[in-house]
């Protein structure tokens, strides 16, 4: 792995984006050890996953999906979760009321 100045080879990027991707250490851990910063790391990280470009080690079994589409269902399942959390909470306020209510009129 070399570096050119400030610039680092493409070789070097795809290596830092790999042992980042496989292993199990953090982009700061992994920095400090290769003497980048956790943002470049990670800036290296969204682009070689936007381009499809992740090692194979990475790689999911099966279909691939590009990384962007993966991004969008993303934010629209969260979109859907947090409605589903609403009209979960909605209903177990309506069910807490029920109760009582039938209680003030009178049913065992």
């Amino acid at each position: 792995m070399s570096k050119f100045g400030n610039r680092y080879s493409k070789d070097f990027k795809e290596e830092a984006v790999r042992l980042l991707l496989t292993g199990d250490k953090t982009a700061l851990q992994l920095g400090k050890e290769l003497g980048v910063s956790s943002v470049s790391l990670g800036r290296w990280r969204d682009q070689a996953l936007a381009n499809g470009d992740h090692p194979a080690q990475a790689k999911p079994e099966g279909v691939r999906v590009h990384y962007a589409v993966l991004r969008l269902e993303n934010q629209r399942l969260k979109k859907e979760l947090q409605s589903l959390r609403r009209e979960r909470e909605i209903l177990k306020k309506s069910l807490g009321i029920l109760p009582r209510a039938q209680r003030r009129k009178g049913m065992p």
